[in-house]
């Protein structure tokens, strides 16, 4: 197929890359959920565009996982590494250049991976079927393939808008004039099963939205942006002139502002698994293999094996499909592998049953699940490599198949009195070139298993070992998780101890203060004191990190701070300056301490402020909202560093406001930033209350601007200081 059959009906522009990036924001979370990837799995991505959601499954495989992402424009692959850089995630992914039909693949990554998908490319292209097949290819035996894509003609609107949909179906029958399919979505799994997949599940997801839903106009504007861009093809295949685009256009915008607007539109999804033994291009099968494969046979040269029972293979090749479901589907091995275990006897009917795993640290291979004639039964204790069949199979990575056991020096017999062994199939499970454990079945009779009974059990093992590396992966991660979660637990402790839990009296001014803690944890800190002479002295900072080394330092300060405020009552700048020196050991790894320090005097009405890169106190006096102009590098950067003071008049209900970069900074889902313009409307909002309900209101207006706690990225701290 020629490259040019599968250019896309949109091209590269800059606004196309914005439009196509607000489209992936709507659809990525649910195309992630229904993919349903686990930690260690081969991803590969094809058609990844800007790569936001390739970057999303590469998140949820892992370190141990990898993702490979297939994309045939080079602006497009150039604006992925842009975008990833900008993240910090150009690591996550391995971006390639290449055409859908032909997969830029090594040799042996044909038939490497677990998983294939592909989303809104089939219907750009003459050839859906050659894609499918390529992507069928790529995966190893009862691997997965997903397609996603589009069902143009089901778009609904209501109240009806016939100069609307007249445009749409313009629009989408340039894919037909193009020799593409607009209704490739519907035909999803019928490529599937012609490609040599088996289909296991199919789903026809709506979207869409109302007027009045946060996303509504954006999602119309997406739409209307599709149709734009198509506007050339449009007129070219005389679907429709310059002047209907442009009145279809104004109605679907005239209709997007009626107040009972309503559309849905449908995607459609589909799902299917190679099965283990296949007719998918049989002239590459070697190369397509997987290593677990390969290892099943002896020689590339030997004829393959024959049952001459096709019932009897088809029904293992549906228990492989159904069993690697299975494995895929939970981390609760024990009950998977008693699945198996009951599953496997009908077609291979041995009399002992027995998973074995290997523990690196001990050296040895232990017996983590065994069944004797159906039944689970407890088997404890391990040997070494190279002990017994079952050792000598872990040692070589190879199958092993014993026609009589007593005649095999390797063989060791087990403490099994009421079976008498005389055949035996172990296989190594394998993942990732690292060895997992081994499978071993037994049989009382001589020379029951087959050569297509080894081939099974291989492709069974290889499917075995990436469930348990799965797992062993979970399992890691939710103690790394405890662990964490311990640590945060400590971190809060220590956070909570630095808030003042009493406030000194002041007959002048009230005070107030609201702490909004982030998920992960920042180093946010404040504190009242009253000095030795009377004044009264307060503090806001925010240590740069997160989780305990972050409160740590700020429970540091916070120490220095107040025993300095009661040795050593300094002037705002002398205070700062000698902190600084202080925390010259303490800081490390680009750890610093933004702080604001001040001090209140009664008698004079002044404060005198001082400031080490926290952002800048406001004053609220006689209707205006102004900014106290002062400065300062943060605490811990560089030794000998001077602080100025500033001198601040107050008068009755004037308000001063110290909010903490992560309120000032909180942003909304399309990325605008909280800023002073919004803060100044919920101080004008709050002015007449009380100190400790301003300070409380302006941290909800964050919250509530940023779409809630949940979105919620660094502390918010705000302190206020009103007048009386």
């Amino acid at each position: 197929m020629d490259s040019s059959d599968s250019h896309y009906v949109h091209g590269t522009h800059p606004l196309e890359q914005e439009r196509l990036s607000r489209l992936n924001s709507m659809l990525n979370p649910a195309s992630l959920r229904a993919m349903d990837l686990r930690p260690g799995e081969r991803v590969l991505d094809v058609g990844s565009g800007l790569g936001q959601l390739t970057r999303m499954m590469a998140r949820r495989v892992g370190a141990s996982g990898k993702v490979v992402a297939v994309e045939r424009d080079p602006q497009q692959v150039a604006e992925a590494l842009r975008l990833a850089r900008d993240e910090g995630e150009e690591y996550l992914v391995e971006m390639r250049s290449g055409d859908a039909v032909d997969l830029p693949l090594l040799d042996d990554e044909w038939g490497s991976f677990d998983v294939a998908h592909t989303r809104f490319v089939l219907e750009h292209v003459t050839d859906p079927a050659a894609v499918v097949r390529s992507m069928v290819r790529a995966v190893k035996p009862g691997g997965r393939i997903i397609l996603e894509d589009d069902d143009h003609d089901v778009l609904r609107l209501s109240p009806e808008a016939p100069q609307v949909l007249d445009l749409w179906r313009a629009y989408y029958l340039t894919y037909e004039r193009q020799g593409k399919n607009p209704y490739v979505g519907r035909h999803l799994v019928s490529l599937l099963h012609e490609a040599g997949a088996k289909p296991r599940g199919s789903l026809c997801p709506h979207f869409g939205g109302c007027a009045g839903s946060p996303e509504f106009e954006s999602m119309i504007e997406n739409f209307i942006e599709i149709i734009a861009g198509a506007r050339a093809e449009m007129v070219h295949f005389d679907l429709a002139n310059e002047r209907q685009i442009d009145k279809g256009i104004e109605a679907f915008r005239n209709w997007m502002h009626r107040p009972d607007a309503a559309m849905w539109y449908t995607s459609c999804w589909a799902e299917g698994v190679r099965p283990v033994t296949d007719a998918v291009d049989q002239a590459d099968t070697a190369k397509q293999e997987t290593p677990a494969l390969r290892q099943a046979a002896d020689a590339e040269s030997e004829p393959p094996a024959t049952t001459g029972n096709v019932e009897d293979e088809a029904s293992m090749l549906r228990f492989l499909m159904d069993a690697a479901s299975d494995l895929n589907s939970t981390l609760e091995l024990d009950k998977v592998f008693h699945k198996i275990a009951r599953g496997i006897r009908p077609l291979i009917d041995y009399h002992l049953f027995c998973i074995m795993l290997w523990d690196e640290q001990t050296q040895m291979l232990e017996h983590s699940f065994s069944m004797k004639y159906g039944k689970a039964i407890p088997q404890r204790g391990g040997f070494p490599l190279g002990y017994g069949l079952s050792g000598n199979a872990a040692k070589t990575r190879r199958p092993i198949r014993v026609s009589n056991v007593l005649e095999d020096s390797r063989y060791v017999r087990f403490r099994h009195p009421e079976v008498e062994i005389h055949s035996e199939l172990t296989v190594p499970l394998v993942f990732q070139d690292q060895l997992i454990g081994v499978l071993d079945l037994e049989s009382t009779r001589y020379d029951y298993f087959t050569e297509q009974h080894e081939q099974v059990v291989s492709a069974l093992a290889s499917h075995i070992a990436t469930a348990i590396a799965n797992a062993r992966l979970f399992e890691e991660s939710r103690q790394h998780e405890q662990r964490m979660a311990h640590e945060l637990a400590t971190a809060r402790e220590i956070q909570r101890g630095l808030l003042p839990q009493d406030l000194p009296p002041a007959d002048s001014l009230e005070i107030g203060s609201a702490y909004a803690p982030a998920a992960q944890l920042g180093g946010d800190f404040y504190d009242f004191l009253r000095c030795p002479d009377g004044r009264l002295a307060f503090a806001v900072g925010d240590v740069a990190g997160k989780a305990t080394p972050a409160a740590l330092l700020a429970s540091l300060a916070v120490g220095l701070l107040r025993g300095h405020v009661v040795e050593r009552p300094y002037e705002p700048d002398e205070m700062l300056a000698d902190l600084n020196d202080h925390l010259q050991s303490a800081t490390a790894d680009n750890r610093f301490v933004a702080m604001v320090y001040g001090l209140f005097n009664d008698r004079s009405r002044t404060v005198h402020l001082a400031n080490a890169g926290f952002p800048h106190a406001l004053l609220a006096s006689q209707g205006e909202l102004r900014p106290v102009d002062t400065g300062g590098i943060p605490l811990g950067m560089w030794p000998g560093t001077t602080y100025a003071t500033r001198t601040l008049r107050v008068s009755p209900n004037d308000i001063l406001i110290l909010c903490s970069d992560g309120l000032m900074e909180a942003r909304d889902d399309r990325g605008d930033v909280f800023e002073t313009s919004r803060l100044r409307s919920a101080i004008e909002e709050f002015a007449d209350h009380p100190a400790e309900q301003i300070a409380a209101g302006l941290n909800q207006a964050a919250l509530d601007f940023a779409g809630g706690d949940t979105r919620q990225e660094d502390d918010y701290t705000t302190v206020v200081l009103k007048f009386l």
